[in-house]
């Protein structure tokens, strides 16, 4: 995808996230390498003009740079929050967390300002882009990217694209249904997201449900808390069971396990894996699960993907 590309050629990568916007160049001769990387807050409770104002901001300055460096920005690249529309370019559905977001023409608006074609999408869909294209899921055809963090989100990507649905949501794992530990119904945020781990404890402990976050939580399991340990790894073994529901209907030839918490280790991957491979239908038992290796780079690399994927589509 990337080999036709002249050397001075770069894309505009950014990652809109709840807090802060994460901006940066690559090149598109070597997508991997960031080499302009700048964060600034997004400002989400002050309505969506003044997150897009910022983006503005972190765009230009992203293309100003890399005209510094004597190469030439042939696209933008965008990971969004929220249900987005990418042939639109528009946000469809937006949280609390990003009030107003709904309904934000987020392509047309920078495409104005800089004159760049603008391709958008999900932002963990993106992550999921760059995981599967240059990470963890290079070798493999189709996968089925998990990022566990503050909440739970997915992609499916096949062939090296990302596959739309007639509502946009497809990739919302959230809310597949899951087994909690007690065997009641629930989804796989409310079982296994950072803030619902944390959660689960306290209440186990009989402390106020916001007495300790997530960290403070590991710690304790790390040091031998028997009821830490017990929390995080019934509830991850879970989540497992819930994926291999998820994968009965979608089937993939990997999964890639991703986000803050789903990369912190053998305390979230080794459940979770037993759990996944023990639930998992006989046709299915040799899909493997592997752990996202580009870290903090992968949405920016996703959003260079997705980019390209623009500029190739459009000619």
């Amino acid at each position: 995808m990337f080999d036709h590309f002249r050397e001075s050629a770069c894309f505009i990568a950014v990652d809109i996230g709840g807090t802060k916007i994460a901006s940066g160049v690559v090149a598109a001769v070597e997508p991997t390498s960031i080499l302009f990387r700048q964060t600034r807050p997004t400002r989400a409770k002050e309505g969506a003009d003044i997150v897009l104002s910022e983006v503005l901001v972190a765009v230009k300055d992203a293309i100003a740079s890399a005209r510094a460096k004597g190469l030439d920005p042939i696209a933008i690249g965008i990971g969004a929050p929220g249900v987005v529309d990418p042939k639109a370019g528009r946000i469809v559905y937006a949280g609390p967390t990003m009030p107003g977001w709904a309904g934000t023409d987020l392509s047309a608006t920078i495409r104005e300002a800089t004159g760049l074609p603008v391709a958008i999408q999900n932002d963990v869909r993106v992550m999921g882009l760059g995981e599967a294209t240059f990470g963890a899921g290079r070798n493999f055809t189709e996968v089925l990217f998990v990022s566990i963090g503050t909440g739970i989100g997915g992609a499916i990507i096949r062939d090296g694209l990302l596959q739309d649905s007639p509502h946009h949501s497809r990739g919302e794992i959230a809310y597949a249904p899951c087994p909690d530990p007690q065997g009641r119904y629930s989804t796989l945020e409310e079982v296994g997201a950072g803030p619902k781990l944390s959660v689960a404890y306290c209440r186990a402990q009989g402390l106020s449900p916001e007495a300790l976050a997530l960290p403070a939580v590991m710690e304790r399991y790390h040091a031998g808390d028997r009821l830490a340990v017990e929390v995080i790894t019934e509830r991850m073994y879970c989540v497992g069971r819930g994926l291999a529901g998820l994968l009965a209907a979608l089937d993939a030839d990997a999964v890639i396990l991703g986000g803050g918490v789903g990369t912190l280790g053998t305390v979230i991957e080794e459940p979770l894996r037993r759990g996944l491979s023990e639930n998992l239908l006989p046709a299915l038992a040799d899909i493997p699960l592997v752990v996202a290796n580009l870290r903090t780079d992968a949405p920016l690399v996703g959003a260079a993907v997705l980019a390209a994927q623009a500029v190739r589509d459009n000619g």
